[in-house]
């Protein structure tokens, strides 16, 4: 039996090695294919996009329907100094209770997007901009970075797990 492993172990190795070896000695050519981005990559990227613009949207409008819209069913919101909101039901009582405490005035660019698999992807954005406490009428400045993991579902990209923190000082 350890012969028999010996030898898957020694396979699986050299195969490794062998694809190592190829993705160092390929010409400039192969290498420069490799990286162009085939347009369904790039395609999937704009449609990824276009869901952190509609997030912007309705987090701006304070439409809870409109963000939770965007969220799968099993999804994860982490903000920060918070317990996690699972699911839909929980991520609507998290917005209703943020658009009931601020209003949020931001702006979203794109850091990375990386489409990881046919149905994964992850975007890594900075926004920034302003809220008002509503309690108070006090607008303060605000900075954050992002991390989203997209599924792609039927009815195309949603936020599968959303996390966010400052990037302001603390005071």
């Amino acid at each position: 039996m350890s012969n028999r492993r010996t030898l898957l172990r020694n396979t699986a190795a050299t195969a490794f090695g062998a694809t190592a070896l190829g993705a160092l000695v390929s010409t400039p050519a192969e290498a420069q294919t490799r990286q162009q981005p085939r347009s369904s990559d790039v395609q999937q990227r704009a449609e990824i996009v276009a869901v952190l613009r509609s997030y912007e949207r309705a987090l701006n409008a304070s439409d809870v329907a409109g963000v939770v819209r965007l969220y799968t069913a099993d999804a994860v919101l982490m903000a920060p100094n918070a317990p996690a909101a699972i699911g839909t039901a929980a991520v609507s009582a998290a917005y209703t209770g943020i658009f009931q405490a601020i209003d949020i005035d931001l702006t979203f660019q794109v850091a990375e997007v990386h489409v990881v698999s046919p149905e994964w992807a992850f975007l890594r954005s900075n926004s920034n901009g302003s809220v008002i406490v509503l309690s108070n009428g006090v607008q303060v400045p605000s900075s954050n970075q992002e991390l989203f993991v997209l599924q792609k579902c039927e009815r195309g990209w949603k936020l599968a797990r959303y996390s966010f923190s400052s990037t302001l000082p603390s005071a």
